[in-house]
């Protein structure tokens, strides 16, 4: 998930009309394989190309709609770290969706003071 993470941020800090085809210190395949699964989830819009003999190499384009919502729920380091202890646990089972779910209510439960500070 810190890989899905870091793509996610990656790719909404690009310019308009540039692509990410890796991340600095992560392999091509991982790379791709992540790229695939935030594909599949509908994060992002992505050109996947499978090779024969197992290669894959992925091009994100862009953050879908969902993608941006997923950015602006993982941006915070302070929530993202609350989401690991708290939903991501090694010995716990999740699912995207329940970690999706989970930082909305944070961020929903945190709007009351986010509101407050701006009066």
């Amino acid at each position: 998930m810190d890989l899905i993470r870091r793509i996610a941020l990656e790719v909404e800090s690009q310019d308009v009309g540039e692509d990410l085809s890796g991340i600095d210190g992560v392999e091509e395949e991982v790379f791709a394989l992540h790229v695939m699964w935030m594909k599949e989830a509908g994060l992002v819009d992505a050109v996947i190309q499978e090779y024969m003999g197992g290669e894959t190499l992925a091009l994100v384009r862009r953050l879908t709609w969902d993608g941006c919502e997923f950015a602006d729920a993982i941006r915070s380091d302070t929530l993202w770290k609350k989401a690991k202890d708290n939903v991501m646990k090694p010995s716990m089972s999740f699912t995207f969706d329940v970690l999706k779910d989970w930082l909305k209510t944070e961020i929903t439960q945190g709007l009351p003071t986010i509101r407050a500070l701006g009066q």
